[in-house]
């Protein structure tokens, strides 16, 4: 596993010095949206960003960052532990260190999807009934459900986001197909994790309709699994010179999930397992170094998406979240981005877990990568409990006048 991080980082170092379209040396880039004298501080985006999430002196157990400009990797770090057990074990949090991300793997999975969808000449109001297994019950309004009602969480598939075993499963997935919706789409639409597990079935039902493509058997959980699997990894991770990006934790010391008062309370951390039966919509196990790298791809390169589909994910906030459109914090142009959260309890207090974000911030060709390992820190904006707002305070905060 080492030696997988070691080759995946200096395979995207590689890549990214490609990639690279301004001198890595220019930290301060003009505001086109702002005043023309404002310029941003990488330096002190960063700093900015330390010091917003140990804001509330209750830092997390670990954390870590990437920051990329112009498509080159220009800052990372990490802090505290992925593992700190009370028997004394403890392994250092790094930027190189894997964790599970949350529902940032909704937005991986929606840059696939649309490379299909291209490649396919369909268009994203296409009906997907005639691609879920023909063996399925279609239940009521499904066969007005289109890829883009999935896309954007307009479906009206709702299953609580609860015991994700059994509602993400593909005997899950399929009983809610059968249940149908109680409304045509977008009329119920509801943030549910089921939009985006149901492309571990769509997407080896779009690739069965490439040419010369193998053909999956779609009544198959173990063989959609699979093949949802590997066609990312083709599709999207192998493009960024990323080899095994999967679903399950590393074999050596595996990152850890707490509550920030755990260590204080000699309380051990939590394993997540392996995450294929519920994949599509959660569950990668990346550093973010990694997840730096596909966002750098994503806004610099057109290796892993179009210009057209770039446009089209972004003006439909496909695999982002949509809550960004019009958000009184973007001052400079606008900003994307996606939050991945899992927690284990509802009490802020007790519930361990993690906590993933991904932002982009097109105007300074600057992306960032966060993820910490803890439940129940408190961040400075005391706007809610995820990174989201910390994160584009430290952007905003970071454009000063000379």
């Amino acid at each position: 596993m080492f030696l997988k991080k070691l080759i995946s980082l200096k395979k995207w170092l590689v890549a990214a010095c490609l990639l690279l379209l301004f001198s890595c040396e220019t930290d301060n880039v003009k505001s086109v949206a702002g005043p023309v004298t404002a310029q941003f501080s990488l330096d002190l985006f960063e700093q900015n960003l330390i010091d917003y999430v140990n804001w509330g002196g209750d830092a997390p157990v670990g954390w870590a960052y990437a920051i990329t400009q112009n498509g080159q990797l220009v800052r990372s770090g990490g802090f505290g532990n992925a593992v700190q057990e009370p028997d004394g074990t403890t392994v250092p949090m790094t930027a190189n260190k894997e964790i599970n991300i949350a529902s940032v793997t909704k937005f991986y999975t929606a840059i696939v999807v649309m490379q299909l969808l291209e490649e396919l000449n369909l268009s994203i109001h296409t009906l997907i009934e005639p691609y879920l297994p023909p063996s399925w019950i279609v239940g009521p309004n499904i066969d007005d459900m289109t890829f883009a009602h999935l896309l954007r969480h307009e479906s009206g598939l709702d299953t609580g986001n609860t015991d994700f075993d059994n509602t993400l499963s593909y005997a899950g997935i399929k009983q809610a197909i059968e249940d149908g919706v109680g409304v045509p789409p977008p009329d119920q639409a509801d943030y549910d994790n089921i939009n985006f597990a149901i492309f571990r079935i769509l997407i080896p039902s779009l690739q069965n309709q490439l040419p010369n493509a193998p053909i999956a058997n779609l009544d198959s959980d173990q063989t959609t699994q699979a093949v949802y699997k590997s066609y990312m990894q083709k599709a999207l991770f192998d493009k960024v010179g990323m080899p095994n990006v999967d679903f399950t934790e590393e074999n050596n010391n595996p990152t850890r999930y707490y509550n920030v008062n755990d260590i204080a309370n000699n309380v051990s951390g939590i394993n997540y397992g392996d995450w294929d039966n519920k994949s599509g919509g959660g569950g990668y196990y990346m550093s973010v170094i990694e997840m730096a790298a596909v966002n750098a791809f994503f806004e610099h390169s057109n290796s892993i998406v179009s210009d057209n589909a770039r446009t089209i994910i972004k003006d439909n906030y496909f695999g982002l979240d949509s809550y960004f459109d019009g958000d009184s914090r973007e001052l400079h142009g606008k900003y994307y981005g996606k939050n991945g959260s899992i927690s284990n309890d509802g009490d802020p207090t007790i519930g361990q877990g993690v906590l993933t974000q991904i932002q982009m911030f097109p105007i300074s060709g600057v992306e960032i990568a966060v993820a910490v390992n803890s439940r129940g820190v408190t961040y400075k904006t005391g706007f809610d409990g995820f990174l989201r707002s910390s994160i584009k305070d430290a952007y905003n905060d970071a454009w000063i006048d000379p």
